[in-house]
């Protein structure tokens, strides 16, 4: 966001103190409290749903819920000068959940159970909150979509005469991560997982869609403030928890140690059952980043592969046994 985009506060029936930038957003100190205007990449339909829900969650005691505000026309949504949707909502400030501090790590997962206990919205068929219209892609199906791809690059980087060093590693690193994925996907498909996706659709269990520590704030003695729920969704719950617990596993090279506290850090709060379980295991084994990067390299310019893609795939491979090892311990 630009200055220009300020011009939008106009739109809104408020009184700007001051405003100063944040990440990639403007803070602003208001007669109403204090607001973040952001740009949204969401639909008016989805913000109007992401309000249901932090209003339902408000309703059932969260008090730090980022809630949108209407502009002066009723809408969430509003337009800057350069026709760039942006939002503005409830904000608090704080302190970035620190990755490399397990106390903080272990705050937040138990933090992220009481609010899976609470992430409960009913759908209501024939509205906006229709079931199909804000449910997570089923997994089997999304990693079965994510092989094809990864299979897809392989081959297109085995007919290429010149390779570059990231392609030369990715083709030597291949057979060992698609393995993992197979395995993965031929696990998901003899699981409970269809099941334990039906129950949580039909009870309306909702997941944040997009946990990481960036989205996580702490403002004092056991307050964290967990914002951003533009991607919110009808999902397992446990989508959340691996989304942060493999980042915190990657960032400290899978210590056994860190993931057996922050598994046992949000059971403390919301016990999983087997199913539950089953699903995170298999979430952890599916090699995810090893995707994103065959996914990045192919989308973009293939004539030069930027140094950081090589290095982040040789941190990957270093990463492997202690991964392996990690993951066997969950079997």
């Amino acid at each position: 966001m630009n200055e220009k985009s300020l011009k939008v506060l106009e739109q809104y029936e408020i009184e700007v103190i001051s405003t100063r930038r944040g990440r990639g957003s403007y803070i602003c100190e208001t007669n109403l409290g204090k607001k973040l205007l952001a740009g949204c990449g969401s639909s008016e339909k989805k913000m109007v749903f992401v309000n249901r829900v932090l209003e339902s969650m408000r309703q059932k005691g969260y008090l730090y819920a980022d809630t949108a505000m209407e502009n002066r026309e009723g809408n969430l949504l509003t337009m800057d000068r350069e026709e760039e949707a942006c939002i503005l909502k409830d904000w608090y400030e704080g302190r970035e959940c620190d990755t490399k501090s397990m106390a903080d790590v272990e705050q937040t997962v138990r933090r992220l159970a009481q609010l899976h206990r609470i992430m409960y919205l009913p759908p209501e068929p024939q509205t906006d909150t229709d079931i199909g219209n804000y449910a997570g892609e089923d997994l089997q199906a999304e990693l079965e979509r994510h092989n094809r791809e990864l299979r897809k690059v392989y081959a297109f980087i085995r007919k290429r005469k010149q390779k570059s060093g990231f392609e030369i590693l990715f083709l030597n690193c291949f057979r060992m991560f698609y393995e993992q994925a197979q395995e993965a996907l031929e696990q998901l498909r003899g699981s409970g997982y269809a099941s334990l996706r039906e129950e949580v659709l039909e009870r309306g269990a909702l997941c944040h869609g997009n946990f990481n520590q960036h989205n996580v704030w702490f403002l004092g003695r056991n307050q964290i403030f967990v914002g951003n729920f533009d991607k919110c969704r009808y999902d397992v719950q446990e989508a959340d928890l691996y989304q942060f617990m493999r980042k915190i596993m990657e960032k400290q090279e899978w210590q056994k140690h860190s993931g057996y506290r922050i598994l046992e850090g949000y059971d403390r709060e919301k016990t999983m059952g087997k199913r539950q379980r089953d699903y995170l295991y298999i979430r952890l084994l599916y090699p995810e980043k090893f995707w994103k990067l065959a996914n990045q390299y192919y989308n973009r310019n293939k004539a030069w592969v930027p140094e950081k893609s090589k290095e982040k795939l040789e941190i990957l491979i270093s990463q492997q046994n202690r991964r392996n090892a990690f993951l066997k311990t969950l079997e």
